[in-house]
């Protein structure tokens, strides 16, 4: 085993943000495992040497274990862990049934949970670093119809600062980051299932009508996924990284956020009505 090479563990590999900094990666040394569940993986990074593709459902046990065993093929450490992997889900929390909703927990809590988990002694090894990526809405509060992301984001926080603060002893870095809009499949995703959300929602088709034009502002300051390059360099890179990176968030969204319950509520009801 090849002890002076670096390796990270990439979950989500395929989506959008994943892309430019695996490629950073590769070409400062890495050694890439990376993992997703698309058929395309193999594909995407067939011309990067520095990647190992491993198909992988982030909320399987056996996969990810499975993914391991190949790492440990060529080292029996891993110096960075960036967990991308999740996904959107727009709808009412009156509509939408329980078996979607715990899908997305699934993936976007418990799929970071078991990566982390199963990679554990590996990256306690190396005292390496992890980089879990959170969400502008992490820390924003409810946003009608957008709360199923919201929610698996805001656990996603509180997991990431547990897990901080019990790896401090070993050495071991854990860094979140927040980012905003992106030009990603995912934007492109929550365009195409909000245009199905107004055709099938019962009770919310008129507020929905009224909530596309604010939806579609926000999605327009999307920045090219090439730009969040700066702050993974300064996450993987720098010696003391801050705990917490935010780019690109939404003014709009963070002032609501600040607003006490009570004026939000208002905002909301007055913006909503059904009639």
């Amino acid at each position: 085993m090849d002890k002076t090479e670096k390796y990270a563990v990439i979950s989500g590999a395929c989506g959008g943000l994943a892309e430019p900094v695996i490629k950073m990666l590769t070409e400062n040394g890495y050694i890439v495992l990376a993992l997703d569940i698309s058929e395309k993986l193999s594909e995407k990074y067939r011309e990067n040497k520095s990647v190992v593709t491993f198909k992988s459902d982030i909320t399987c046990n056996e996969d990810i274990f499975r993914a391991k065993e190949e790492l440990l093929r060529l080292t029996d450490k891993v110096d960075l862990i960036i967990n991308f992997a999740g996904i959107v889900i727009l709808g009412s929390v009156i509509e939408v049934p329980p078996k979607k909703a715990s899908a997305l927990l699934d993936v976007n809590v418990m799929g970071m949970y078991r990566v982390n988990h199963i990679f554990s002694d590996m990256l306690i090894r190396a005292r390496g670093r992890i980089i879990n990526v959170s969400s502008e809405y992490g820390v924003l509060s409810a946003i009608p119809f957008h709360s199923f992301y919201t929610m698996s984001k805001h656990a996603v926080e509180i997991y990431n600062d547990s897990i901080r603060r019990e790896l401090i002893p070993f050495g071991v870095k854990v860094i979140k980051i927040r980012p905003g809009s992106f030009k990603t499949n995912m934007q492109a995703n929550i365009e195409g299932q909000f245009e199905q959300l107004v055709r099938d929602t019962v009770y919310y088709k008129k507020p929905l009508l009224k909530m596309k034009g604010i939806m579609e502002k926000e999605l327009n300051k999307a920045k090219f996924a090439d730009k969040i390059l700066r702050v993974f360099n300064k996450a993987v890179f720098q010696s003391r990284p801050r705990r917490a990176y935010n780019i690109n968030n939404s003014f709009k969204m963070k002032l609501l956020s600040i607003l006490p319950s009570a004026a939000a509520d208002a905002i909301f009801a007055h913006y909503f009505k059904m009639k």
